[in-house]
């Protein structure tokens, strides 16, 4: 005796669905004998494709609408691996939990199946028809249910449905789940779907996750898929537009991608396609074919090197503890400023600013003044400290934009807020672009995938900049001198300003001074290293 069970029932798609499959029937009492004797053996052995699921039995009464074996169209048994999903929403649309369907009472009526569609059941010339669907039998009362026999599906409409390719190559991905799940993610972000025709019959080559993992940084790096139009031509170059089988492929023989590459098969211990292996085993769909492959075609460490060096800015950093943990983008650029001697008093200032909380995390662009820029407005000796609060804070913050910009961005007559709530507005002429009158003289100097840099030859805002404080040192022969920062100055040199002097110090002393004060005055050489 044959025990016809509903076991388990896998994730479906639709949200409905998930709610009403959260209990089944409990068909126990159903065996082979019955429903090869009504003729609906084919009808329960499709419910095979809930066997991998779990669910939850329910103990209520069951209707179940059987269609017969001979039923218009057929589902065949191949459809269970190629489209499990419509076959077990196809199914769920013949059962009604909850109640011992009774059709003898002749009047009209409409009730809803498991998997949320409605059913009509009226008298048509001394016959009952369910949906189009002739009523055979009544009534054949099981444990705990009824079976109510048709002479076909309810919806025939859902087997007649004309798939795609594409349409069945997802179904069929999305049912495997594990280890093909970095394809369907990379394919559902792609255009390439629109390449594929409707009525079209093609072989996809699917690499395995592990596949992809490969080419994925460990802690931080460059990840090549990371790069939208690389990632779509590798993709597409997976894809042939013939219905390719293991078993018939011969050695040597080629086909050519919906990209325009070359693949060929070798034969040898293991089937290989361009080197790399093939895991064993066809996945045939309706119009076509679905191959595994243990590796990316296409893709190999010169072609991602070369890509990295023109896509700098997907490049993942390492984190930083240091010098602010919490703003990724801010430490990150510092450290490379730091390392850069065109950039000795933006890090100096930077490194008293307390811009963390303004600038956490990642996703800006930073406008950077370089050493003569504050040179020219006599900031050379200006203190540590002078842009580290008050205004001096609220002008450095000036320089920086929520938001990563890119050289295209940067339109004639364009717009942007600072974080200042300063608009800064960019003039371009040809090459020529400036920000607020500043000259950009090196442009998307990238901050790894965390943010840009442009280096200007002006600050910003500087005429809302605070008088330079005055500062006090004390010189070698012990004598203490104050100096002041005096923009009227040509060229906004350092004048020193010697206010108190002591009144016993000798002429070495004095010269020693002196020699000290040229020495800091020397203006300085200015390095410009290419980053």
């Amino acid at each position: 005796m044959l025990v016809i069970a509903f076991c388990a029932v896998a994730l479906l798609q639709s949200d409905s669905v998930r709610a009403a499959i959260a209990q089944l029937p409990n068909t126990t009492g159903i065996d082979g004998e019955l429903t090869a004797r009504h003729a609906v053996d084919h009808f329960f052995s499709l419910w095979i494709v809930f066997n991998n699921d779990d669910v939850t039995m329910s103990e209520k009464p069951f209707t179940i609408l059987a269609p017969q074996n001979n039923a218009s169209i057929q589902i065949p048994m191949e459809r269970l691996t190629t489209h499990p999903e419509s076959v077990k929403k196809l199914l769920l649309d013949h059962v009604v939990l909850g109640q011992r369907m009774d059709l003898a009472i002749g009047a009209d009526l409409s009730f809803t199946t498991l998997g949320g569609r409605t059913v009509t059941v009226r008298a048509k010339q001394g016959n009952l028809i369910a949906n189009g669907a002739k009523v055979v039998n009544l009534k054949v009362d099981v444990t705990n249910g009824r079976l109510i026999i048709l002479d076909n599906y309810l919806f025939p409409e859902d087997l007649i449905e004309d798939h795609s390719f594409l349409q069945d190559m997802t179904e069929v991905l999305s049912f495997l789940q594990n280890g093909v799940r970095v394809f369907q993610h990379l394919l559902a972000r792609s255009n390439i779907t629109k390449l594929l025709k409707q009525d079209e019959t093609y072989t996809v080559f699917v690499p395995t996750d592990r596949a992809f993992q490969r080419w994925h940084p460990i802690d931080w790096g460059f990840y090549p898929f990371s790069v939208p139009e690389f990632t779509e031509n590798v993709l597409i170059n997976h894809f042939v537009n013939a219905n390719v089988r293991q078993e018939q492929v011969k050695d040597g023989q080629t086909f050519k991608t919906l990209g325009g590459k070359e693949i060929k098969f070798t034969k040898k211990t293991n089937l290989l396609i361009n080197g790399v292996e093939v895991i064993k085993g066809d996945t045939p769909v309706t119009r076509g074919n679905i191959i595994f492959i243990s590796e990316v075609l296409f893709v190999n460490e010169s072609v991602v090197q070369q890509l990295h060096q023109q896509h700098k800015d997907k490049e993942t950093p390492p984190l930083l503890a240091f010098p602010w943990f919490g703003a990724q983008f801010l430490s990150h650029a510092f450290l490379a400023l730091e390392r850069n001697p065109q950039f000795t008093h933006v890090t100096r200032f930077l490194n008293m600013a307390d811009l963390a909380p303004h600038i956490s995390g990642a996703g800006y662009t930073f406008f950077v003044p370089t050493d003569e820029a504050f040179n020219s407005i006599g900031l050379k000796h200006a203190p540590d400290n002078f842009l580290s609060n008050g205004q001096g804070l609220h002008v450095l913050l000036g320089h920086f934009v929520k938001g990563r910009l890119y050289d295209r961005d940067l339109a004639d007559n364009a717009t942007f807020m600072s974080l200042s709530n300063k608009t800064l507005h960019i003039r371009r002429i040809k090459d020529n672009v400036t920000v607020e009158e500043a000259n950009i003289v090196e442009s998307e100097v990238f901050v790894y995938n965390l943010g840009t840099m442009f280096f200007i030859d002006r600050v910003l805002f500087q005429e809302e900049l605070p008088e330079v404080e005055m500062t006090t040192t004390t010189d070698s022969a012990g004598g203490s001198s104050e100096w002041t920062e005096d923009s009227s100055e040509s060229g906004g040199a350092t004048v020193p300003d010697i206010l108190l002097a002591e009144e016993n110090s000798s002429p070495s002393a004095t010269s020693a001074t002196d020699n000290q004060l040229a020495d800091v005055t020397t203006v300085d050489t200015i390095t410009t290293i290419a980053t």
